[in-house]
């Protein structure tokens, strides 16, 4: 089975939703935790962390999510404001709290020696990272071996954000994938790309399907390589688009509340009013997705779960932005899981379900 490696912000709501996946999904997943800049508010603290608490929060984070498997940690869009001794501190405090943390480097950084500093010792060393035009397999391979890597060591991630994703570019990934795979034998390549929208894609009060064009796209691409499935992996940017852009930290304002559905062939984008209380409109937002044919039922994950109490009026509150990510994300994520399994005759168990007693009306 593909393994699946999904490109999250490393924010509360992605990593509750990696924490509270089941071990029956968790085997098959290993997050690249993207680190956000220090230029944005941390909607636990309510402003803007400093250099240390970044360090010291992401430790915290993923010793509470996902402390004992495999996961990735990926510096780039701090790395600047953290500087060469921040970053350390960084690695050196999250590796405490997962000692089977990767750093993902990119290729500039394979030259830098406070970066290479950072890699691991053990059969994988460190993940790469790379935009898909700038793959050139001959410099990476002597890239990789001046840092004192063997590609058998690494993971390389291949961004294809801002790819015509479509079964007419499938031919263009497989190129690559074999140009990769022709060079050396790498421990993986993992394709990873997002049909989803930089922009929400609807306005208040609306909703819209989006294509997977990224899973599709990738079921083709893999039909026009050589390179054998056991080399390549799936990801995707959760419920999320590619392009990550941070917010500045002058405060994003009022939180648009919506959801990103994620379909077999579809994810179903449901947003609800621009004004009023957040919860009834989320309460709307719920029902109108376990009433769409997009509904997997509330045994596919928690968060199918609480969708579905949510829509009910079972649960106080209908939760906040980062409780919108993580329903997002956890549901997402177990559906990427599942459409894997398929690919290789595996299917996996609905979650147990608590039953909920209904009291009748006294009067």
């Amino acid at each position: 089975m593909f393994l699946y490696y999904p490109a999250v912000r490393a924010k509360p709501g992605e990593f509750a939703a990696c924490g509270r996946l089941p071990p029956r999904y968790q085997r098959y997943v290993c997050p690249r935790f993207v680190v956000p800049p220090p230029t944005e508010a941390d909607p636990e603290k309510g402003r803007v962390p400093t250099l240390d608490e970044i360090a010291y929060m992401m430790g915290d984070r993923l010793g509470k999510s996902w402390p004992h498997r495999r996961a990735f940690l990926d510096p780039q869009f701090a790395a600047e404001a953290l500087g060469d001794e921040g970053v350390t501190t960084l690695f050196r405090i999250a590796t405490r709290a997962n000692s089977r943390l990767l750093p993902v480097l990119t290729i500039s950084d394979l030259s830098n020696p406070a970066r290479r500093a950072l890699i691991r010792d053990g059969d994988v060393r460190a993940g790469i990272y790379m935009d898909f035009e700038q793959v050139d397999p001959a410099a990476l391979v002597e890239t990789v071996g001046e840092a004192g890597l063997r590609p058998a060591q690494c993971i390389l991630f291949v961004d294809f954000t801002g790819a015509p994703l479509g079964v007419d570019f499938a031919t263009n990934i497989g190129g690559i994938f074999d140009q990769l795979g022709g060079v050396a034998q790498w421990n993986k390549i993992v394709y990873q790309a997002s049909a989803y929208p930089e922009k929400l894609p609807v306005g208040a009060n609306e909703r819209t399907l989006i294509a997977r064009a990224e899973w599709t796209t990738f079921q083709a691409a893999l039909e026009e390589t050589g390179v054998q499935p056991d080399r390549l992996a799936y990801g995707d940017f959760g419920a999320d688009c590619g392009r990550m852009v941070f917010p500045n930290g002058k405060g994003g304002g009022r939180p648009r509340p919506h959801l990103r559905y994620t379909g077999k062939t579809h994810t179903l984008v449901v947003r609800g009013s621009d004004s009023g209380a957040f919860t009834p409109t989320m309460r709307e937002v719920c029902k109108q997705i376990i009433e769409s044919e997009h509904y997997c039922g509330r045994r596919f994950s928690y968060a199918d779960d609480r969708i579905w109490r949510n829509a009910k009026g079972m649960t106080d509150t209908c939760g906040d932005a980062t409780g919108w990510r993580e329903l997002n994300t956890a549901h997402h994520l177990v559906r990427v899981v599942r459409d894997l399994g398929a690919m290789s005759g595996i299917e996996f168990e609905d979650d147990a379900l608590a039953e909920y007693s209904e009291q009748d009306s006294l009067f």
